[in-house]
C-alpha cells in the first residue's frame, strides 16, 4: 500500500507537469500569471474572467472546462493562451489582439455579444472565431457560435410535435432578444414542418405576464382556433409565475401541449405544474450528467451547462490542430463532430446544428422521448 501511494504521488506530480505545459494563462498585457507555454500550434481562449457576479463565475468554470479538455486530449500538441476579455468590447478587442501578436490560429470565446463583436473587428479575418455567445447577430465572417440556440431548439420540438399530429400552435413570449429571436425561428419552422401559429402574445416580465396569461388563455379555450400546443420560452421562476395565471385560466397540460426551449433545463421547471409533460429540444440527461460527473471529479463542484461548450471548443481546436487545418471549410465539415452534448455542425452562416433529443418533462426530471439523431438529416 505504501509502494503503491508512492507511485500515485508520482504519477500526480508528472501529471500536473505536463498539465503546466499545456496552457499559457497571460492576461490582456500579456503577463505570466500561472503557466508557461510550450511548442505547439497556439489556440487563444477569451474568457471575461475579471467580470463580476455570476458572469465571473462562469468565465471561471469555462476556463477550467477548457483546460480539462486539454488535458483529457492529452495535449495533442496544443498550446492554450487564456486571456481575460473583461466583460467589455474594449478589453475583449485588445485581448484578442494580444493573442494575435503572441501568434494565436484560432480563437475561442469570447462569451457576451459586445464582446464577440468587437473581437471580430479586431481579429478581420486573420484568425477564425469560435465564440459562446447565444446573440444570432454576431455570427457569419469567420465567427461561429458554439452555443445553445434557441432557434435550433424551436425548430426541433416544433417538428417533433408536427409528427406528433399538432398543427396550431399559440405562443406566449416575453419582451427580451431571447423571446424575440424565439418568435423568429417559429416563424421560420411552423410553415415547413405544417404547423400553423393560431396566437401570439409578448409580454414584460413582471406584471404584465399575468395579464398575458390571461389572455393567451383565451385564445386557447377558443375551440375554434384548434390549438393543440402551446410554446412557452421560459423557466425557472418565470415559468412558475405564468403556471399560475394560466392554471386560473383552465390552461393545463391536459387541456394543451405545453413546448418549452432550453430554459426549462432547470430544477425549478421540473416542480412546475404547466411544464409536466411538456416537450422541449436539448441534451439527453444521461449526457449532461456525463460531463458533470468528468468536471465536478476534477474541481469538486457541478458546472454551469454552459461549460460544457468550452470543453467541446477545445476538444475540436485540438482535433482541427492534429489535421494542421484551422480553415472554415475544416470548421464548416458537413459530417460535423461530436461533442459532451452531442452531434453538432457549424453552417457557413456561423450558426450552429445540433442533433438535440426531445424530452418530456416530469416531476423527477427531464425524459427521452426522441433520440438525439446519428447524424445530420435523420431524427428531429
Amino acid at each position: 500500500m505504501l509502494l503503491m501511494g508512492f507511485l500515485a504521488l508520482m504519477l500526480a506530480a508528472c501529471t500536473s507537469s505536463k498539465m503546466g505545459d499545456m496552457f499559457n494563462d497571460a492576461g490582456v498585457k500579456g503577463e505570466q500569471l500561472t503557466r508557461q507555454a510550450a511548442s505547439g500550434r497556439k489556440i487563444a481562449l477569451l474568457l471575461p474572467l475579471s467580470a463580476s457576479g455570476e458572469t465571473k463565475r462562469i468565465a471561471q468554470a469555462m476556463k477550467q472546462a477548457a483546460e480539462l479538455a486539454l488535458t483529457d486530449m492529452g495535449g495533442s500538441g496544443v498550446t492554450l493562451i487564456t486571456k481575460d476579455s473583461g466583460g467589455s468590447a474594449g478589453t475583449a478587442q485588445a485581448a484578442a489582439q494580444a493573442a494575435l501578436n503572441e501568434g494565436a490560429e484560432l480563437i475561442l470565446g469570447p462569451l457576451l455579444a459586445p464582446e464577440v463583436q468587437a473581437v471580430k473587428t479586431a481579429v478581420q479575418g486573420r484568425a477564425n472565431i469560435i465564440a459562446f455567445s447565444s446573440a444570432s447577430s454576431v455570427a457569419g465572417q469567420g465567427t461561429y457560435l458554439m452555443s445553445f440556440l434557441p432557434e435550433e431548439e424551436v425548430a426541433n420540438v416544433v417538428r417533433y410535435a408536427a409528427s406528433q399530429g399538432k398543427r396550431s400552435v399559440a405562443l406566449l413570449y416575453p419582451q427580451t432578444q431571447y423571446g424575440s429571436n424565439v418568435q423568429a425561428a417559429l416563424n421560420r419552422s411552423a410553415g415547413s414542418s405544417g404547423v400553423q401559429i393560431a396566437a401570439s402574445q409578448p409580454y414584460a416580465r413582471g406584471q404584465s405576464s399575468t395579464a398575458a396569461a390571461q389572455r393567451i388563455a383565451q385564445d386557447v379555450n377558443d375551440t375554434s382556433r384548434g390549438i393543440d400546443a402551446l410554446l412557452i420560452p421560459e423557466g425557472g421562476e418565470a415559468l412558475r409565475a405564468l403556471s399560475g395565471a394560466l392554471e386560473q385560466n383552465g390552461i393545463t397540460p391536459q387541456r394543451v401541449t405545453i413546448l418549452g426551449t432550453g430554459l426549462w433545463d432547470d430544477s425549478v421547471t421540473r416542480a412546475t405544474p404547466i411544464a409536466q409533460g411538456g416537450w422541449y429540444a436539448g441534451v439527453a440527461p444521461d449526457m449532461v450528467e456525463r460531463f458533470n460527473s468528468k468536471y465536478s471529479g476534477v474541481y469538486g463542484s457541478r458546472p454551469p451547462r454552459i461549460a460544457s461548450l468550452a470543453y467541446d471548443a477545445v476538444s475540436l481546436a485540438a482535433g482541427l490542430a492534429r489535421s494542421g487545418d484551422f480553415s472554415s471549410a475544416a470548421i464548416t465539415s458537413s459530417g460535423g463532430f461530436q461533442g459532451q452534448n452531442g452531434l453538432f455542425r457549424f453552417r457557413s452562416n456561423g450558426l450552429i446544428e445540433r442533433g438535440l433529443s426531445i424530452l418530456q418533462m416530469t416531476p423527477s426530471g427531464p425524459e427521452v422521448v426522441a433520440q438525439a439523431p446519428s447524424r445530420f438529416g435523420a431524427g428531429y
